[in-house]
């Protein structure tokens, strides 16, 4: 499922909620989307069969690394994939920020309505509030990545400056 390469921002007056998203890690743990409200959340749909996602995975772990201390989370949903395999691409590729499983795309399906991720790799941005900022449907760079994030991570609450 490649992505179009396309990328959209959504004015904050026109955001839609993040749809519940609930699941567990791969690493074992619970996970709720609702529990990190309050901060700038990336998530990045992938899975260790994607050729791009090996291109972007670095990409996303330095600039995790770089402001992990600003208000923000990343979080992966590692999709259609084996949860061993899926474990592997973390170790492989370092990635320190967790990953939930979603071998049946049930999670992906959950944001119709909003900016639904249509191919592997999609960055969503969620902003402070569980609104959908952003979409990419392109593997991103570090500069793609920062250029998507920055605008939000300068949003206060309700989207405005703070």
């Amino acid at each position: 499922m490649a992505g179009d390469g396309s990328v959209q921002t959504v004015p904050a007056a026109d955001r839609k909620p993040a749809p519940k998203l609930t699941g567990t890690t791969l690493a074992g743990a619970p996970f709720d989307l609702a529990a990190l409200r309050g901060r700038v959340v990336v998530l990045n749909v992938w899975a260790s069969w994607c050729a791009p996602c090996r291109d972007e995975a670095p990409n996303l772990e330095k600039v995790w690394q770089d402001i992990e201390d600003q208000g923000v989370s990343f979080v992966g949903i590692n999709t259609r994939d084996a949860p061993d395999n899926a474990r592997a691409f973390e170790r492989r590729y370092r990635i320190s920020y967790p990953s939930v499983s979603d071998r049946d795309g049930e999670l992906l399906v959950a944001f119709r309505g909003t900016l639904p991720p249509s191919a592997i790799p999609t960055t969503l941005v969620i902003d402070r509030d569980g609104r959908v900022a952003a979409r990419a449907l392109t593997p991103l760079t570090e500069i793609a990545l920062r250029q998507l994030l920055d605008p939000v991570l300068a949003e206060g609450p309700g989207g405005g400056t703070p």
